[in-house]
């Protein structure tokens, strides 16, 4: 018995689906080294085929799949741009603003859900930064935020359960703004935070709730929250949606630019000189 001769049509089928996934590839790759961001217009299908010397067809199907994805919008006859990202959240060492009026003031409508509320222990790095002993109790709640009902990060919040006597997760439930329920209730006043973002792949856990494959490189921001007495009163740790989410420095932070300059010549110089035998 002869073998079945492989069906064309998968075969044009995957070829396809190889040629339009390039095509999306080169596009990222392009929108990357242009620097190009929300609001910016993609060059048209014609330039893009022209550019990438593959059909108007394939770039237009890719494109399609990209605005199906939300990476990209189509605005009639303007032609196909970056949407603008759910979330801008600043960066400011003078205040820490909540999540929820970030996005109310983009127009959407802010929401999150709770998914992990828990008593513990702080460990060696928890106790360090909110300057606890090791071992004293800590409050640690997870939550997936959302604007206009799509997630754009998940964030872990750790708090010194002395200052947060009698908080249970149905306080959390529907609660949009952590914040303003520790305002409210505690009294407490926020003064400043400090904050490391950096790019790291995201936990499977985290992928999963902001719908991105597994180890899909994410914006990682790390944070500690401070009260008028400069007392750290947060842990915050959060993934964000690369493609939702972007950060930005505040032109009226405040804060005074300082520039370093080490002479490294110098330094190693000095350095050779202590290490090399009497």
């Amino acid at each position: 018995m002869l073998p079945h001769a492989p069906d064309p049509s998968h075969t044009n089928g995957r070829i396809r689906g190889a040629v339009e996934k390039r095509a999306e590839d080169l596009l990222r790759r392009l929108i990357s080294e242009l620097g190009m961001s929300s609001g910016d217009r993609i060059p048209s299908e014609r330039v893009l085929a022209e550019r990438f010397d593959i059909s108007r067809m394939t770039v237009r199907k890719a494109i399609q799949h990209m605005v199906d994805e939300g990476q990209l919008e189509r605005r009639g006859t303007a032609g196909t741009y970056i949407p603008d990202l759910a979330v801008v959240r600043p960066l400011s060492k003078r205040f820490s603003t909540a999540i929820s009026e970030v996005v109310g003031r983009r127009g959407k409508q802010p929401g999150a859900r709770l998914l992990f509320f828990e008593q513990a222990r702080a460990d060696a790095n928890v106790a360090r930064r909110l300057h606890l002993e090791e071992g004293e109790p800590v409050i640690m709640i997870k939550r997936l935020r959302l604007s206009d009902a799509k997630p754009f990060c998940v964030e872990t919040s750790y708090l010194p359960s002395e200052m947060v006597p009698g908080l249970v997760a149905a306080d959390l439930i529907n609660a949009p703004s952590l914040y303003a329920l520790l305002r409210d209730r505690y009294g407490m006043t926020f003064g400043k935070s400090d904050f490391h973002v950096s790019v790291a792949p995201a936990p499977e856990t985290e992928a999963d709730l902001l719908e991105l494959p597994v180890s899909e490189a994410c914006l990682l921001m790390r944070s500690v929250v401070y009260d008028v007495s400069d007392r750290p009163v947060e842990i915050l740790i959060s993934w964000n949606h690369p493609d939702r989410v972007a950060f930005e420095s505040l032109q009226a932070d405040g804060n005074s630019l300082e520039s370093v300059y080490t002479d490294w010549t110098t330094v190693n110089r000095s350095a050779e000189t202590a290490s090399s035998p009497k």
